[in-house]
């Protein structure tokens, strides 16, 4: 599948239904019931695991961002448990940013309870914490390396960029709906933010472009709920600046959109993607497979995604899912396409549906 991959991405149809899964949230789930295999947790145990499955490894996380932040200055980062509570806190002369995040084992993830700009005050500091910031790569030097490990594997591992600035803001600062806020009361501070996050990216865009992998991530979670009326004042430009250096680099690029789907396709099919990632229809998104298609519009976009995790658990059946991928390839197979889980399976996802639609597609 690699091949089918690798042509899909230099504009070639592929003699194969290519097929990959992100299955290190279920991963996650195992390890809390105490049922995960020791050698899941290494990269090569991972690998493995995949080629059990059936499924195209590409989703691995211990090195997937390739900007680590660094910080100058009389800046403290310090992050500590207290209680069932995880906090990081950002001490600086302008004063002190607090996240609180908290773990549910019931959805095996931790959820944000207080973030750290929540206000003009703390976007201030903020402010000043990224005028004392830099971004140096990482996570590229070994790169070429793991790239003939995994293809061992028939596999290709995953790279992603820093999040763009709105959304590194809306998700890694802010949260939505203080984010929003501040872009509607200080229009012209969130400007001076999201100017500043993309001036840092340069020399992690340069490296990639030095690097030329064969494709790198956006990882900015979108969704159409959240980003689409902002997309066009606040996002377009800066995807479109990095797809102009990275396509000159001879660098593919996926966005990951793994929400709604029907405001921001188009919008990120004419900002020129190559593909757009964890495409997620119904019944858990709010498209119809034919639809996601149709509003596409594109012939040489690479759609990725169509089968949604909440389907591999209960109530959904294997029949159930059966008939979903083989509806998948009926409306998607003649365009290019690569079937994946849209977002991931989950904790309590029934696995072996991986290796049975492998050998579904296969048969």
């Amino acid at each position: 599948m690699l091949e089918g991959l690798l042509r899909l991405l230099d504009g070639e149809p592929s003699d194969e239904i290519v097929w990959t899964a992100g299955i290190t949230y279920w991963i996650t789930g195992q390890q809390q019931a105490g049922t995960a295999k020791a050698e899941w947790d290494t990269e090569e145990g991972c690998l493995q695991l995949h080629k059990e499955l059936g499924i195209l490894p590409y989703y691995y996380y211990e090195k997937f961002y390739v900007a680590e932040p660094q910080y100058d200055g009389p800046i403290e980062v310090t992050e500590e448990r207290e209680a069932d509570k995880n906090i990081r806190r950002f001490r600086t002369p302008a004063g002190e940013l607090t996240e609180e995040k908290v773990y549910s084992p019931v959805s095996c993830s931790l959820g944000i309870t207080k973030h750290f700009v929540e206000s003009e005050g703390d976007l201030d500091i903020l402010l000043y914490l990224l005028e004392h910031r830099h971004l140096e790569p990482t996570n590229i030097e070994d790169y070429p390396q793991r790239m003939e490990v995994w293809k061992a594997y028939d596999g290709l591992p995953s790279i992603g960029l820093p999040r763009s600035p709105l959304t590194s803001l809306l998700v890694e600062w802010a949260g939505v709906v203080n984010g929003i806020y501040l872009i509607m009361d200080c229009p012209k501070k969130v400007a001076k933010v999201l100017r500043l996050m993309e001036e840092q990216e340069g020399p992690v865009i340069e490296a990639i472009c030095e690097l030329a992998p064969p494709l790198v991530h956006f990882p900015d979670n979108l969704s159409s709920d959240n980003v689409t009326s902002f997309y066009d004042d606040y996002m377009a430009g800066t995807h479109q600046r990095r797809l102009e250096r990275l396509h000159a680099a001879g660098v593919k690029c996926a966005v990951h959109l793994d929400g709604t789907v029907r405001g921001l396709l188009p919008k990120l099919v004419r900002s020129g993607f190559d593909s757009i990632e964890a495409l997620t229809p119904k019944p858990a998104g709010d498209l119809e497979i034919e639809d996601i298609q149709d509003l596409a519009d594109s012939d040489t976009l690479i759609l990725w995604g169509g089968v949604p995790g909440i389907m591999f658990a209960p109530p959904y059946t294997w029949d159930q899912m059966k008939a979903h991928v083989q509806r998948l390839i009926e409306c998607w197979g003649d365009r290019p396409f690569i079937m994946g889980v849209a977002d991931q399976v989950p904790p309590d996802g029934d696995i072996e549906f991986c290796r049975k639609i492998s050998e579904l597609i296969c048969q």
